[in-house]
This record gives structure tokens, C-alpha cells and sequence, in this order.
């Protein structure tokens, strides 16, 4: 119920909450996970593909960021942000093309049309728990999810997991430096495309460069990368993933990792579709 939405956070718990919201969206996003698997994890591809990443896209809106190569995920939206965020999120569901998110086993996530006004209000006033004027993927999920959770029972679950294990936290390292090299590439890319536009030797250097862009060594480094990623991640879950990872019952007993086992496990399938050899 709403009262216990709202209910006020110990000073204890809200130290914990704004530790949280400080982190990037997609630890945000795990952290959530873990603590409401049981509950939500039959929601959780809706939170990887088009939670978050219409959150990203409108932290690059805000940011005047157009290619996602160059973008540093953030970890919270102001208010204006946050409306555009909301807008888009009911855009993209509304979309012939992302018919599958508008089904009925997503329809706990999907999200409900509004006013301006209104939704500003219900920022304010519910979604913004910490009241700092700023909308974080914590705190949109907790409002979201609200018929299972609420940020004090968060807390209480977030702090009763202890710290991350040090297998995870390789693993999820290894994933970030994945993404500084998938930067690298495709910042290289993108330079070569253009350089390759130019007239004379010039565009044929910047030609014949980015033709061998896929053995050179920011090609190399990248592959590296991955499959030292797809090993932490494999000895992660292993130790942690029970086999359930993949969006299992959710039944038996719950460790605080569940999420992040799957969320690791879905990000690096997206690198090894796009990057993968």
C-alpha cells in the first residue's frame, strides 16, 4: 500500500538508498534484482531492453550525446529528464515494432499514460524517495513495482545481502572493460568513416584503415576483453547461478544474486552478438 511507499527511511536506510542511487542505472537495476528476484524476474528482460536502455537514451538526450560509444552511463535524470523518460517509455511499448513488450506478461511493467502535469506531480511527490529533485532507476523501479516493493522493505532486503562477492565484482569489472574497448573501437570507427569521405590519398588511407579495422589491434584488445568477460562471468555463475539465471522459477531459497548473475549473463550475450567471433 502507498502509506508504506512513503513510509520514512531510517537515517541508517537512507544512507544505504542514496549509496544506491549514486551507482550507475544498470547496478542500480541488479541491485533491485537481487533484492526482488523472486518477485520480478520474470520481468527483468523488460528492465534490460527497454527500461533501461530508454533511460540511457534519455540521460544521452539530456547529456547532447548522440552516439552511445561516447556516452558514460549516469545514474539519475531531473525531473524534465525524467518526463521525457516516461514519454518515451510509453512511445516505444505503444510501437507496432516492440509489439512483444506490449503483451500481457509484461503488462506489470508497462507504464501508465499521463498528463505532464500529473506525472511531474507523481514524480515529486512518489517516485523521488530521497527527495533530491532527481530520478534514478532505483527509484523508478521501486514505483513501478510497487505492488511487491517499497523502498524501506528494499533497504531492509539490499542491506541484509552483504557485499558483493568478489566474483562478481570480476565479473562485472571484466564487463566494464569490455565496454572501454568496445568505445575505443567504434570511436575509431567512426573517425575512419569520416576520414574516409575525403577526397584523394587521404580517404584511401582512412579507407583501407578501417577495412583492416577488424585485425587491427583495437579489434584484438576487444576480443580479449570479451573472452576474458565470458570466463568471470561463467565462474560467477557457476558458483552463484544454480541454473535458475536464465528467468527459472524463482522458487527455493534466494541468494542476493540472482540478479546479478542474470543481468551479467544477458549483457554479455548482447557484447557477443554484436562483437562476438
Amino acid at each position: 500500500n502507498m502509506t508504506s511507499f512513503v513510509e520514512k527511511l531510517s537515517p541508517e536506510a537512507l544512507a544505504h538508498f542514496n549509496e544506491v542511487t549514486q551507482k550507475p542505472f544498470s547496478q542500480q537495476a541488479v541491485a533491485f534484482l537481487n533484492a526482488y528476484w523472486p518477485e520480478v524476474h520474470d520481468q527483468a528482460d523488460f528492465i534490460f531492453t527497454v527500461a533501461w536502455e530508454v533511460m540511457k537514451y534519455a540521460d544521452m538526450h539530456s547529456k547532447g550525446i548522440q552516439l552511445i560509444f561516447q556516452y558514460e552511463e549516469g545514474n539519475d535524470l531531473d525531473f524534465d529528464i525524467g518526463l521525457y523518460f516516461y514519454e518515451q517509455l510509453c512511445k516505444f511499448v505503444e510501437q507496432p515494432k516492440n509489439a512483444q513488450w506490449a503483451g500481457p506478461e509484461f503488462a506489470r511493467s508497462q507504464p501508465t499514460m499521463m498528463t505532464a502535469i500529473k506525472r511531474k506531480q507523481e514524480l515529486r511527490e512518489k517516485v523521488d524517495v530521497n527527495f533530491d529533485g532527481r530520478i534514478g532507476m532505483l527509484e523508478y523501479l521501486l514505483y513501478q513495482y510497487r505492488d511487491v516493493a517499497n523502498p524501506a522493505d528494499f533497504c531492509e532486503r539490499s542491506m541484509g545481502g552483504g557485499e558483493e562477492h568478489p566474483e562478481i565484482r570480476k565479473a562485472r569489472l571484466a564487463l566494464e572493460e569490455v565496454n572501454k574497448r568496445i568505445r575505443a573501437y567504434e570511436a575509431e570507427k567512426a573517425r575512419l568513416t569520416e576520414a574516409a569521405k575525403q577526397p584523394g590519398v587521404k580517404g584511401l588511407k582512412a579507407k583501407n584503415e578501417l577495412a583492416q579495422l577488424d585485425s587491427s589491434p583495437l579489434w584484438e584488445q576487444l576480443n580479449a576483453a570479451l573472452i576474458t568477460a565470458e570466463a568471470a562471468v561463467r565462474i560467477a555463475t557457476k558458483k552463484f547461478g544454480g541454473g535458475s539465471y536464465s528467468g527459472g522459477s524463482g522458487e527455493g531459497s534466494h541468494a542476493p544474486t540472482d540478479g546479478a548473475i542474470w543481468w551479467m549473463n544477458r549483457d554479455l550475450e548482447e557484447k557477443k552478438k554484436r562483437y562476438g567471433r
